[in-house]
C-alpha cells in the first residue's frame, strides 16, 4: 500500500498509509490529516484513488482551490497523478509519496531517533 511520509524541516512526523477510500488534508480537524498551519486552507487537498481495469490502483492529489496552492515537485497543481518519490508541499509541511509496491522504502533515507520522544530525523 502506498504511503505519504509527513516531514517538517527534514524531520519525519508521521507515515500515512493511503486507504482505498483516499484521504483529505487541511486545517480543519475534520480532515484525515490535520495541519495546524495558518497558511493551509480548511479543506486544502485530497488524495483520490482510482482502480484501473486490471485491478491496479492509481493515486491522484487534487488541490481543493486552496488559497496558497498545493505543490508537487515544486510546481503548483490542480490535479496530479502521483508517482513514486513525488514531493508534496502543503503550507510549511512536506510529504513524500512512496509506493511501497515499488520497494522504494529501502532506497529512501534511513531514519534515526532524535532526542525528542517520538521524533525521527533523516540520516545523511
Amino acid at each position: 500500500m502506498p504511503v505519504i511520509v509527513q516531514r517538517q524541516n527534514e524531520i519525519i512526523i508521521n507515515k500515512h498509509p493511503l486507504p482505498p477510500s483516499g484521504l483529505t488534508i487541511g486545517r480543519s480537524v475534520k480532515n484525515d490529516i490535520f495541519l495546524d498551519d495558518a497558511s493551509v486552507s480548511q479543506q486544502h487537498a485530497k488524495i483520490e484513488v482510482k482502480e484501473l481495469k486490471d485491478g491496479s490502483l492509481i493515486y491522484f492529489i487534487i488541490d481543493l482551490e486552496s488559497t496558497n496552492h498545493t505543490l508537487v515537485n515544486q510546481q503548483a497543481i490542480s490535479e496530479h497523478l502521483l508517482s513514486d518519490q513525488d514531493e508534496i508541499e502543503i503550507g510549511f509541511t512536506q510529504f513524500k509519496y512512496i509506493d511501497e509496491n515499488k520497494e522504494s522504502l529501502a532506497a529512501t533515507k534511513q531514519f534515526k531517533k532524535s532526542w525528542l520522544p517520538g521524533v525521527l530525523v533523516l540520516k545523511n
